[in-house]
């Protein structure tokens, strides 16, 4: 072995290093608990300033790397990161990454995988049983997120509802479309135009007043699809929707997919954790009836990204959606074998992002999950009614059915389009002063203002410090 091999394999130097970055990553998660942190969540940087830093480091490299990058990444953990649906990440899920990274072991075949396979199979059987469907006839695997976990669910309905195999032999004339509500996450959108159905392939049906799919309209989009010569093979409804975070109902959704022989998924990569939470499950009901469903663990079940569960009520359908021949990897392309996973995922090379979730789970168990996950949920119940009491904002919804708060600061001598740009503007501000960050959305085409409640330091003095934070900007733009 050269000099240089020594010295990258080094394993004095590699201990070193590493009880250097924990003791940073200990020290600043420290830090984000302190109750007098006056640190901002993030470094507000300009792309072009941040990127001549970068490229005089890597040309003069000097000083420690991750002390030096450290405060240049936006810190999630940080009580007033009220921003995109991110998981403020556990340690020992962490620690379970590095692991996995050392290890390195490819996921798609057993021979390589191993242990990270069976892990997977069991934390599917977990699913299984949150969702009361029997583990013997259930089956599914993680794979790389949402818009990933969607695409494989809806190719596999394909599969499955279309007697034509379109995986070997490619569309003809016929238009297959799914139906799905009009505030569905753009990755439903990715995954039909990717699948080749182009813009019919999505039939969205309108919200009712608290933005969830109204199912008293399916009948009527499902009818007008059969008169243009459309084939409908499924509905998708959403738990939850990315902008407001409101719940379809999924039992009037299946019982208008029985009633027509339809594939029903569910799109439960933000609100699927509720499966762990006895307080908020009943926004579920009707769970156990879809035929496949995604959830992602990096958003609200502390997880580092990216990770992703599909889980199919009849795991035999799992194996209809591609026909893998790879003659180094099995002799049989067509038997089906639970351990090897490329068989039923557009992955053969994955990561082991099981250890993360497993360890969480061996070290706390599922009470892990149902505290953090009420604790969010009612945080954000206890926002709206603050945002409430303030008045000077308005909401799009009184009742916030996830972590996700909409709000927009509200002035009656203002039109619509002004209201628009002062919360534009209002959003700008915030970002730019960097004591607090939060995002924006559209709702029926109006601008909100968009409080996500990931953190568990998050507490109610952070929240009145934003609204207070909010009225300040406003009175300086004004």
């Amino acid at each position: 072995m050269s000099d240089l091999l020594k010295k990258v394999y080094d394993p004095e130097a590699f201990r070193k290093k590493g009880y250097q970055l924990i003791d940073l990553l200990a020290a600043h998660i420290e830090k984000m608990q302190s109750p007098n942190l006056q640190a901002k969540v993030f470094d507000p940087i300009a792309p072009e300033v941040l990127y001549d830093f970068w490229k005089k480091d890597f040309e003069n490299p000097e000083g420690a790397f991750y002390e030096k990058a450290l405060p240049l990444f936006n810190h999630i953990h940080h009580p007033k990161y009220l921003g995109h649906q991110t998981a403020a990440v556990a340690p020992d899920a962490v620690l379970a990454e590095l692991f996995s990274s050392f290890l390195d072991t490819g996921m798609g075949v057993y021979e390589q995988g191993h242990t990270g396979v069976v892990l997977e199979r069991l934390i599917i059987e977990i699913l299984s049983d949150k969702m009361h469907i029997p583990k013997a006839q259930s089956s599914g695997f993680l794979t790389s997120g949402g818009t990933l976990g969607n695409l494989t669910a809806l190719l596999c309905a394909r599969a499955v509802m279309v007697e034509k195999d379109i995986w070997q032999a490619g569309y003809e004339s016929q238009q297959y479309a799914f139906m799905v509500s009009e505030e569905a996450h753009y990755s439903v959108d990715k995954a039909i135009r990717t699948m080749g159905l182009g813009e019919k392939g999505l039939i969205k049906v309108p919200v009712d007043a608290l933005y969830r799919l109204d199912t008293s309209q399916l009948e009527k989009y499902y009818e007008a699809a059969r008169r243009d010569n459309i084939i409908v093979i499924g509905v998708i409804a959403n738990a939850c929707t990315t902008a407001v975070g409101a719940h379809d109902p999924i039992d009037a959704i299946a019982d208008f997919c029985e009633a027509h022989g339809l594939w029903l998924h569910v799109d439960a990569a933000h609100g699927g954790a509720l499966l762990f939470s006895k307080k908020y499950r009943d926004y579920l009901n009707g769970i156990e009836r879809a035929d496949s469903v995604i959830l992602d663990f990096h958003k609200m079940l502390l997880t580092p990204s990216i990770v992703t569960a599909i889980v199919f009520r009849n795991g035999d359908h799992s194996y209809r959606t591609f026909a893998q021949k790879a003659s180094y990897l099995w002799d049989n392309a067509e038997s089906r074998e639970w351990y090897n996973l490329a068989k039923r995922t557009f992955e053969l090379t994955k990561t082991t992002m099981s250890l993360r979730i497993y360890t969480l789970l061996r070290h706390y168990g599922e009470a892990i999950f149902e505290e953090y996950l009420d604790r969010q949920y009612d945080l954000a119940k206890q926002f709206a009614r603050i945002i409430e009491a303030d008045g000077h904002f308005e909401m799009p919804l009184e009742y916030p059915e996830s972590n996700i708060v909409c709000y927009r600061y509200f002035d009656p001598a203002f039109s619509p389009s002004d209201l628009d740009e002062l919360n534009l503007k209002i959003r700008e501000a915030v970002v730019a002063d960097a004591e607090y960050f939060i995002i924006q959305t559209r709702i029926e085409g109006r601008v909100y203002l968009r409080s996500t409640l990931v953190n568990a330091f998050t507490t109610e003095k952070e929240l009145y410090g934003l609204l207070e934070k909010i009225k300040q900007v406003k009175s300086q733009i004004s």
